[in-house]
């Protein structure tokens, strides 16, 4: 018994059965498959909807990045709408900035405005006033013997308003006592001195504001939280406090604000932010006060939120506030 190799394999060869005086034969031929032999002819009908679906996902794979190669090198990408961004911020109400001179410069216009002596003299120099220019005239030239003799003209840097755009100067007497000029820029650009905020200018004057006159005021005061709560304003969940002293008077009042009106959100955000600076505990504000005509001649119902400073701008503070300042109003 052999064996010969067909293929990879072996196969066993069957023993012969020729006998002795029989012609030779090539003995049992396995039959042929139509693989063995000549090659076959290789058929692709049954792969042709794979072949397909493999162009058309090389296609698609070929568009998306050809796409995006050219949103990535397009210039005008930045100028479409975006449908997934976030919605623009409200329109800032700050105010217009206007160029501000050189601390030299503001020094001498507050230096000609203390020269100033008569109203033609002040017209170019002074912003709108509640105040005859006569009278501003006449004040200017009482004001050495009611402070003394002018001893320095000092820049000190703008001030933090959300009304309009201020720089402040401090005047300073041989008497101890000062004054603060602060300067804002008209329509035009130009720079001047706002009379109201120099002369702390209250209507009425503060002997008839203290008479317990159920009259409507305007002062020019610092102001601070306080908790004093007594009379008709006892009740803290309702009211807030916020102690007010002048310069010129040495009784120190109280004003009330409604909790959650726009005044008190005005007046508790401008205090806020004023302790942020680092500008201590007390703010000047300009408010509008109300007495009752009952109770304590030193508490009043703050009826409007005029300026977080002593010059006015072309709109009250309590008109500018938002939802922003509502937290410190908590």
């Amino acid at each position: 018994m052999s064996f010969s190799r067909e293929g990879l394999g072996f196969q066993r060869r069957k023993k012969s059965t020729r006998v002795m005086g029989e012609a030779p034969t090539i003995g049992s031929v396995p039959r042929m498959h139509k693989t063995e032999g000549i090659r076959a002819r290789i058929s692709y009908a049954g792969r042709i909807p794979l072949i397909l679906l493999a162009l058309v996902i090389l296609f698609l794979g070929a568009g998306i990045t050809g796409l995006v190669l050219h949103l990535a090198n397009d210039p005008d990408k930045a100028q479409r709408p975006s449908f997934t961004s976030s919605p623009p911020p409200p329109p800032s109400r700050a105010q217009r900035q206007i160029p501000v001179p050189e601390p030299g410069e503001l020094e001498k216009i507050v230096h000609r405005f203390l020269a100033a002596r008569a109203p033609l003299e002040l017209d170019p120099l002074l912003r709108g006033s509640t105040q005859r220019p006569e009278t501003i005239a006449e004040k200017l030239s009482m004001l050495e013997s009611q402070d003394g003799k002018v001893r320095s003209v000092r820049y000190l840097g703008p001030i933090d308003s959300r009304c309009l755009q201020v720089e402040s100067v401090v005047v300073k007497f041989d008497t101890g006592r000062n004054r603060l000029a602060l300067l804002a820029p008209d329509e035009t650009g130009t720079w001047r001195v706002d009379f109201d905020a120099f002369d702390r200018h209250v209507t009425p004057d503060w002997e008839t504001i203290l008479a317990s006159n159920p009259a409507e005021s305007t002062v020019r005061v610092y102001i601070s939280k306080d908790t004093y709560y007594n009379g008709r304003y006892q009740d803290d969940r309702q009211w807030a406090c916020f102690s007010m002293a002048s310069p010129d008077h040495e009784e120190l009042m109280f004003g009330y604000v409604p909790r959650g009106s726009r005044q008190h959100m005005a007046i508790a955000s401008a205090v806020t932010r004023n302790l942020q600076a680092a500008r201590g505990g007390l703010k000047r504000m300009t408010l509008s006060i109300l007495h009752t005509g009952t109770g304590d001649h030193r508490q009043f119902e703050i009826t409007r939120a005029l300026a977080d400073d002593w010059a006015l701008g072309d709109e009250p503070l309590d008109a500018r506030v938002d939802s922003s300042d509502a937290s410190s109003a908590e």
